[in-house]
């Protein structure tokens, strides 16, 4: 990591037997993927391959929370879970495409960095908490199932990277005859069409629109328990992916949102944020510790204050701006109007509240 020569002489080569005895071979595989992109040489670091051990530990919690539902076949499936089936299923179609893409221009590090994204991201910590069935409750047969076929193709793409974990689970998770193996199974794979394309693009902004009611919870410290309202700011006509009372299900599910209204201007003590050009604010109301938030905008506007004043002793210095690079001018000039803008912003916070 350091960017000096592996010897013996150094004391800094590794011994793979001893990593292998330490994270498993699995884990020491994908940590060494992890940091070889082609055409590069690798900074091996050790914590690569304790990031590999870390995956494996998410593969199989994973499969320990699945294998702990209980099933009612006789269930009906919600809106729910019948959109996160739908979305998934089209992310993993489209995934696998760019995945055998990579894999035949031998790009094993962005194959192996396309399909950690997809478990650790999409399916963990999106895809199985949205289709999670409420403690004590159990999950219908139709998601159970889709839930399961999920896993077992992202084992089947995970697989020539982390032999030993996968095929253990693929074992697990169905009876398999003498002699099957993960290892000589076929693939199938499906384009989404036009229509599928759309509902993937619509979970996109879903999942922006929790996103940004998670990040005012933690920027302003309010309890994921809290129930909390959400401003839409839109005419009643407008196409909103929250009009769908599906979607909107989900986002009061994964934000923790009670109530969803749509209002032609945000209303006074808000927390707005921006997805593309449609604004959404969250009534903070007695939530949050004014004096403490004063407070806050109050030293961060000082901050940038004396940030801008450094920026703009540099660019009004003529020996700079007439000597430096065209780029490094303009990388100041952007410094500048960005705080410039940060700067209103906070204003107009401070004055809110």
């Amino acid at each position: 990591k350091l960017g000096r020569k592996m010897s013996k002489t150094l004391g800094n080569s590794p011994n793979p037997l001893d990593l292998i005895e330490k994270y498993g071979a699995d884990a020491v595989r994908l940590g060494m993927l992890l940091c070889s992109s082609a055409g590069s040489d690798i900074l091996y670091d050790e914590s690569q391959i304790e990031q590999g051990r870390n995956f494996c530990g998410k593969i199989w919690n994973s499969y320990r929370l699945v294998s702990g539902w209980s099933v009612d076949e006789k269930a009906e499936q919600s809106d729910n879970c019948r959109l996160a089936v739908k979305w998934f299923d089209n992310l993993l179609s489209k995934t696998i495409e760019t995945v055998e893409d990579h894999y035949s221009k031998f790009r094993i590090s962005d194959a192996l960095m396309t399909i950690y994204k997809l478990f650790w991201d999409q399916y963990c910590a999106w895809y199985l908490e949205l289709v999670k069935p409420a403690y004590g409750q159990p999950v219908d047969g139709r998601t159970y199932e889709a839930t399961i076929e999920f896993f077992e193709k992202l084992l089947k793409l995970i697989h020539p990277i982390m032999p030993f974990i996968t095929e253990e689970l693929w074992q697990c998770i169905a009876d398999r005859k003498d002699g099957e193996s993960l290892m000589v199974s076929v693939f199938k794979l499906a384009e989404p069409d036009d229509d599928e394309k759309k509902a993937m693009a619509d979970f996109d902004e879903l999942k922006q629109v929790v996103s940004g009611v998670r990040g005012i919870r933690q920027t302003k410290n309010i309890s994921p328990r809290e129930p909390l309202k959400l401003q839409v700011v839109a005419a009643e006509a407008d196409e909103v992916v929250t009009k769908s009372p599906a979607l909107e299900a989900i986002i009061k599910k994964m934000a923790g949102v009670e109530e969803i209204c749509y209002v032609a201007q945000k209303g006074e003590g808000t927390s707005a944020f921006m997805i593309g050009t449609r604004e959404f604010a969250v009534p903070l109301g007695d939530l949050i510790d004014v004096e403490a938030e004063r407070q806050k905008a109050e030293a961060e506007l000082k901050h940038l204050e004396g940030f801008l004043a450094g920026i703009r002793k540099k660019l009004s210095n003529e020996r700079f701006v007439n000597n430096a690079p065209a780029q490094v001018v303009a990388l100041e000039r952007k410094k500048e109007a960005d705080s410039i803008e940060k700067i209103a912003a906070l204003k107009e916070t401070l004055a809110r509240l």
